[in-house]
This record gives C-alpha cells, sequence and structure tokens, in this order.
C-alpha cells in the first residue's frame, strides 16, 4: 500500500500494547512534525495493519501481550516490506537481544523516554534509512548493469570468497550464484599458465593495479577454455584493498582462429619459399639452356655458315659469269646470317660474361644499344676488375638488359647513366634515365593483370638472390632503378 504522510513529513506506525504508553508517544511524535498513521498493540494486529499503511518508521515494544512478542511481529513486517523498525523497551534478557539482532533494529528506545531522545534515534533511524536505500539503489543499478553486460563478471573480498558472480560468469564457470556465493575463488576457477601449463593462482594481495593476462580455464566439465583476464583492485579510497574485481572473456574461438591463420601463414610462407626454390631452379635451368644454345649458334651454327661462305667464295672464282652476281647474293645473305647468328647468341648469353666479367660486359653492351638508340650513356663503376658470383653477375646484366628496354621503347630519355659501387660490402647498381618516367603503380597494376611482367621479374630476379630492388619514377622526370645485393654474393677477386 501506499504510504500515508502529511506535509511530507515522516510516517510513523506505532506497536505497543499499553494504551496510554501509546497516545503519549503518538503526542510527542506529532508535538516533534511526525505524522502518526496508526497504532496497534498486538503482533497480528500490527502486521495486518501495516500491510494496509506502509509506514516510513516503526516503533515497536518487544514485549507484547499475545503468542507474537514485537521482535517476531518485527521479523515478519520487515521480510513483507523492508520497514524500519526502533524498538521499545524498559529491559531484556541477553537473548531476548541477541534475537532483536537478527531483525537489525534501526535504534533501541529504552522506557521510560525521553522526548529529545526519542526525536534524535528517530532522526538516525531516518538518516540510515535514506543511506541505506541510496546504496540499495546503487547495488541495483550495479548489479542491472553487470548483469546485463556480455563480459563475465567476478568479485571477491579480501580473503578471496566471491561476493558477486555475474550470469555471463555462470556460463562459463558452470557454477551458478547461489552455490559460487561464499566459495574461495580459487576452489571454482582453476587456471593455468597458457603455455606451459602451470597452475596459475590469483594472488589477491599483489592484485594492486589493473592486470590483463590470458590463461587456460579448467571448468567443471574438465574441458579448456582460452580467457582474457582483467583483475582490479577494490580500493577503499584510503591504502586498503576491499576485494578484487575479475573480468574476463571467452577468446577460445579467437585462439582457435589466430591458431588456423597462423598455420596458413605458415602454409604461404613455405609455399613461397618453395616458389622461389622453384623459380631459381628455372632460373639456372634457363640461363644453363641460354649458355648451351648460344654456344651452339656461335660453334656449330657458325661454323657450318663460315663454311658455306668459304665454299661460295671458292665457287665465285672458278664459276662462270653469269653465275657471279648469283655467287655474290648467296655470300650477302650468309654474312647477314652470321652476323644474326652472333647477335642471336649475344642476346642469349653473353659468353664475355662469364670470360671478362661483369663491368666488361655492361660496357660492351651498353654501348652497343647507344649506338643503336641514339640515347647518350656512360658507365662510372668502383668495381672494375672485381668479380663477382655468377648469380650477382647475370642477375645484374638481366636487370640492366630490361630497364635499357624499357628505356628504349618507352622514356624517350636523351641520357641515361648506370653506376656500380660497393657500400658497406653491397654491391649497389643503379640505372638512371632523363627520360618522361611513368606511374609506379599503374604498371604494377598491368604487371599483376599479365599485361606486362617487366617490373615484377625485375623484382623476382633481385629478390631470388637475397637482394633488395627499388624504382622511383616522377613522370617528367625520369626513372631511378637501385638494385642493392648483399655481401654474402661477393666474391674476391
Amino acid at each position: 500500500m501506499q504510504s500515508l504522510k502529511q506535509d511530507n513529513s515522516m510516517s510513523i506506525f506505532i506497536v505497543e500494547d499499553e494504551k496510554i504508553v501509546a497516545l503519549d508517544i503518538a503526542a510527542s511524535l506529532k508535538s516533534l512534525g511526525y505524522n502518526v498513521i496508526g497504532m496497534a498493540s498486538s503482533g497480528s494486529e500490527a502486521i495486518t495493519k501495516v500491510r494496509e499503511k506502509v509506514p516510513d518508521l516503526i516503533l515497536m515494544d518487544i514485549r507484547l501481550k499475545g503468542e507474537m512478542d514485537g521482535i517476531s511481529a518485527a521479523a515478519k513486517i520487515r521480510s513483507e516490506h523492508d520497514v524500519p523498525v526502533i524498538y521499545l523497551t524498559a529491559y531484556a534478557d541477553e537473548n531476548t537481544l541477541s534475537r532483536a539482532k537478527h531483525t537489525e533494529p534501526y535504534g533501541y528506545l529504552l522506557k521510560p523516554y525521553e522526548k529529545r531522545v526519542l526525536h534524535s534515534t528517530i532522526e538516525m533511524a531516518d538518516y540510515k534509512r535514506k543511506m541505506e536505500g541510496r546504496i540499495k539503489d546503487s547495488e541495483r543499478w550495479l548489479s542491472t548493469i553487470l548483469n546485463s553486460i556480455g563480459d563475465a563478471v567476478i568479485a571477491t573480498d579480501t580473503r578471496g570468497k566471491i561476493k558477486f558472480i555475474n550470469p555471463v560468469a555462470e556460463q562459463l564457470t558452470g557454477w551458478e550464484q547461489n552455490s559460487a556465493l561464499g566459495k574461495e575463488l580459487s576452489s571454482i576457477f582453476k587456471l593455468q599458465n597458457e603455455f606451459d601449463r602451470t597452475e596459475f593462482n590469483i594472488n589477491l594481495s599483489q592484485v594492486n593495479r589493473i592486470i590483463t593476462k590470458d590463461a587456460v580455464f579448467i571448468d567443471k566439465k574438465g574441458s579448456e577454455r582460452f580467457l582474457q583476464l582483467t583483475l582490479s583492485p577494490i580500493s577503499n579510497g584510503k591504502s586498503g584493498v576491499l576485494g578484487i574485481v575479475l573480468i574476463f572473456q571467452d577468446i577460445t574461438e579467437q585462439k582457435r582462429m589466430d591458431k588456423e591463420r597462423e598455420d596458413l601463414f605458415r602454409e604461404v610462407n613455405n609455399a613461397n619459399e618453395r616458389l622461389k626454390i622453384l623459380s631459381h631452379r628455372l632460373i639456372e635451368v634457363q640461363e644453363s639452356e641460354r649458355r648451351k644454345l648460344a654456344r651452339e649458334l656461335h660453334d656449330e651454327v657458325g661454323q657450318i655458315l663460315t663454311a658455306v661462305k668459304i665454299n661460295l667464295q671458292t665457287a665465285k672464282k672458278v664459276s662462270e659469269k653469269f653465275a657471279v652476281p648469283h655467287m655474290n647474293e648467296s655470300i650477302e645473305l650468309v654474312d647477314e646470317v652470321l652476323n644474326q647468328v652472333r647477335n642471336l647468341s649475344l642476346d642469349l648469353r653473353p659468353s664475355m660474361l662469364d670470360d671478362l666479367g661483369l663491368v666488361p660486359t655492361l660496357r660492351w653492351y651498353v654501348d652497343k644499344q647507344s649506338g643503336r638508340s641514339g640515347i647518350e650513356a656512360s658507365i662510372n663503376t668502383e668495381v672494375a676488375g672485381k668479380r663477382f658470383s655468377p648469380e650477382i653477375e647475370i642477375t645484374c646484366y638481366r636487370i640492366t638488359q630490361e630497364a635499357l628496354n624499357n628505356i628504349i621503347k618507352h622514356s624517350g630519355a636523351g641520357k641515361l647513366s648506370i653506376e656500380l659501387w660497393i657500400e658497406e660490402k653491397e654491391l649497389h647498381l643503379r640505372i638512371a634515365d632523363n627520360g618522361k618516367g611513368f606511374n609506379f603503380y599503374n604498371a604494377i597494376r598491368r604487371s599483376l593483370n599479365g599485361e606486362s611482367t617487366g617490373l615484377l621479374g625485375m623484382q623476382e630476379r633481385v629478390e631470388l638472390v637475397g637482394g633488395k630492388l627499388r624504382i622511383d619514377s616522377v613522370t617528367g622526370e625520369g626513372t631511378n632503378v637501385h638494385a642493392v645485393f648483399p655481401a654474402d654474393y661477393l666474391k674476391e677477386e
């Protein structure tokens, strides 16, 4: 029922079996500005009337006539309405006082009472009632919030005994709140360290700051779950700690996905390594076949064509005049074929790269391309006379070959320069031109689409020998190709 109040004053109900005493108390309360909403002389009558008129406070005589004394009546009323009670008593033995304490009274008034004491006791009870109301409201707010969040929450006191556990924590641990409250945290929350699976104990005395850690939780059925834990101390505002709050999430699925991702990355890396080995072997076989084909063109086909030329020259001397023009044309055709075979042999694999080394071969190739294209070219080097491993020399040559082909075909450059130097035991190759440049990302996109494989091919060749390649190009300002090879590939002269 709704409590009856006047002028927002505190409503009080009096339970006293002596009528004169009850009327005297009522008069005193009214003179103090309180609102007396009813009186009862027995416990059963008090319970019935309080149900009809729920007061803010009850003044209850401990000793009442009848089967129910004031303590029993107060206990029944508190269980139904949670109305605060102040006991009135002239005397009481220890057993009676002990019973009264269990009903959590807000105060005691000794008969005969003084009006001043009555007023102060009621005011203190009212203050305590309001404070407890605020605390209960806060607890309801906090409980609702903690029960609604998606994370599991457990709170303990200073001894590690559980004071609160929310529904998510109940579900994860397998412990219902009624069974978990009052138990030691370690008895229901068994943890292991993630990596060595040793026992992981939460030392409450050492939780003086927020701690986050991953651990393995063993539930009631013995199943494992990966948890992410956040431990926070509950401070009393001074130096003391009232307990801890443990917030945790089940990250078992995340751990599984992380492991699958790591396994996938490992497989991809292994596949990439195998592809690199295969590409390296493919380039080696390709270069070996080029070397073999170049030699066969130079040695076998060249010798045959040379022999044919000699035969034609001999036949020319002894043939009749009408055959001479045909002989001359045949000799010219053989000369042209010889030049083409020689150029094809050099393009496939210049033998001078194996015989003389990188720098002389680059000078020969750059001079030849410069003469054909009309581009002014220069080579500056600090490594003349030095030899490098075959892998490095052929890679430098192929990078230069691809870069010059691109410069001649697309750049419109008038000048280009090639630099070779050693810095911190690394070989550097830089090829720069003053052409129109290009959009690097568009070129990469075309390479990925299969329209052109030049840039990716250069990148792959350099990486296969452990090097690094950087290409800088600005539209209208030319292009700079810079390759760096590790010291492991350098070879003494």
